[in-house]
């Protein structure tokens, strides 16, 4: 016999609108507000007074904490009610006073599995987060940025709207990053922005070897003290053995804000 579903639970105070569609085995806290057309996945808890709205879904066994706001109206004067989109993964942690805005124009605001969005964090429109990224209290990302996978954003830091920062890379304290940030860093500082070296630690605790994180190192290195030749250097990172290395150099080629100086 196949086990019998979950019961989900709703609190008395919750407000589920219909239309909207919740999974097997959710806690819906007081005070929540659901309206439709949302969709949550199993097993989601939500503590007191989230509000989910608009086209958004919500993965499997997320937890969202007290006044989370997802699938907001982007703040962006262009928007014209389109029905567009946020698509947040499995597993993700949403904690207190998260916001998370739909699209604007076209195309949707996307957060990746295993996300942990830490109390007061912002993803604007458009934006999209990858698979477990952790962004620090009251950090903020712009409309249309890219958050490449297991990139931590430190506290009070804010990326610009249509930058790029590259997986692996920590984002320091109050950092203001107005350029791309190539795979693998360590960034610091507001305008301007600095990057001050290779994220070895995080190589490590991602099981990189010895002799590929040399290879990052020396890549990274040669990017920045050839900032004049950067094109050049990037061309030569994409013969490398390495994948780690090659994706820096794509990264490189693909950059439209440039990247930052040493």
């Amino acid at each position: 016999m196949s086990p019998a579903p979950l019961e989900t639970a709703i609190h008395p105070t919750a407000v589920v609108m219909p239309g909207a569609t919740i999974g097997e085995g959710c806690e819906i806290g007081p005070y929540c507000v659901i309206e439709p057309p949302v969709s949550i996945g199993n097993g989601c808890k939500l503590g007191p007074h989230v509000h989910l709205l608009g086209h958004t879904t919500i993965g499997k066994d997320c937890t969202i904490r007290s006044g989370a706001v997802i699938g907001g109206e982007p703040q962006d004067d262009d928007y014209d009610g389109e029905a567009t989109r946020v698509v947040v993964g499995d597993n993700c942690q949403i904690h207190e006073h998260v916001t998370i805005h739909r699209a604007t124009g076209e195309g949707e605001t996307v957060i990746g599995d295993n996300v942990r969005m830490m109390a007061g964090s912002h993803v604007g429109h458009n934006a999209r987060v990858d698979d477990y990224a952790v962004l620090v209290n009251n950090s903020a990302v712009g409309g249309h940025a890219h958050i490449g996978e297991r990139v931590i954003l430190s506290g009070q830091s804010a990326v610009h709207q249509f930058c790029k920062v590259g997986r692996l890379t920590m984002v320091a304290g109050s950092c203001m990053v107005t350029r791309d940030v190539p795979p693998f860093s360590i960034v610091t500082g507001a305008h301007p922005l600095r990057w001050r070296g290779t994220n070895k630690i995080g190589l490590q605790r991602n099981g990189f070897e010895s002799d590929e994180r040399d290879a990052v190192r020396s890549a990274l290195s040669k990017l920045f003290v050839n900032e004049i030749n950067r094109d050049s250097v990037a061309e030569e990172l994409a013969q490398s053995d390495y994948d780690s290395v090659v994706e820096i150099a794509q990264f490189v080629r693909s950059s439209t804000r440039g990247l930052p100086n040493k």
